[in-house]
């Protein structure tokens, strides 16, 4: 009965999702889209996530078609969202969030980075990878008794349901493979567009900034 529920709740979320997004688009003076907020809602944003229980989000499968009109956005932001896709429908979700993009528009895309992870197996002695194993292990597996690279790594991929976790040069690739030019690494919180500055959250929502910086790389990536 509690799944039957959800997923009625589920369709009414999907039927909704066209008319608040319209809504949305007949009020920003400049449309930007977050695509997974969760409970992070950013100001003036449309805050789009696929489970909308805050206040204010609206339903949106970022592994579909979605349901906005060419064009129509000026900035598109996700943060540690695309790695819980396959790698396949991701490619679904930078395609449209380039279609959705006018020319000139930005997409800002913040996601966990292999060679971090990695790093924490092959040079598990280093001072930020033994911060990061700590955290990692006290926090999610402290159970074990022991900081365990291999149980970070686990705690990565499967702990997190993370289904593809990208390298700089696959996330490049795919991001220009999806129509865009000017693929740019940036630091997290820094922007040379005060609309993307400071807007990464997924520091305060795991609760450890330094952990964040750890694990993430950032890029910007534009829509001729």
């Amino acid at each position: 009965m509690a799944s039957l529920r959800f997923r009625l709740r589920q369709r009414y979320w999907r039927w909704m999702a066209p008319g608040k997004i319209n809504a949305y688009l007949r009020d920003a003076s400049s449309p930007k889209l977050q695509i997974g907020t969760g409970y992070n809602l950013l100001k003036s944003w449309l805050n789009t996530t696929l489970y909308p229980f805050a206040p204010g989000a609206v339903f949106l499968d970022a592994s579909q078609p979605f349901p906005i009109p060419s064009a129509s956005f000026d900035y598109v932001f996700s943060e540690h969202v695309i790695e819980h896709i396959e790698f396949e429908e991701a490619a679904t979700m930078l395609s449209e969030s380039a279609r959705i993009l006018k020319s000139g528009g930005r997409m800002r895309l913040a996601t966990p980075d292999l060679a971090q992870i990695i790093a924490v197996y092959a040079q598990a002695s280093a001072p930020a990878q033994q911060d990061y194993i700590r955290w990692i292990m006290d926090n999610f597996r402290p159970q074990v008794g022991e900081y365990n690279p291999a149980h970070v790594i686990n705690q990565s991929f499967h702990g997190w349901r993370h289904k593809f976790i990208y390298d700089e040069p696959t996330l490049v690739k795919a991001l220009e493979a999806a129509g865009f030019m000017s693929v740019t690494r940036v630091e997290p919180g820094q922007s040379g567009d005060e609309n993307l500055r400071g807007i990464e959250q997924h520091g305060e929502y795991v609760g450890s900034d330094a952990a964040m910086r750890y694990e993430t790389m950032v890029f910007e990536a534009v829509k001729p």
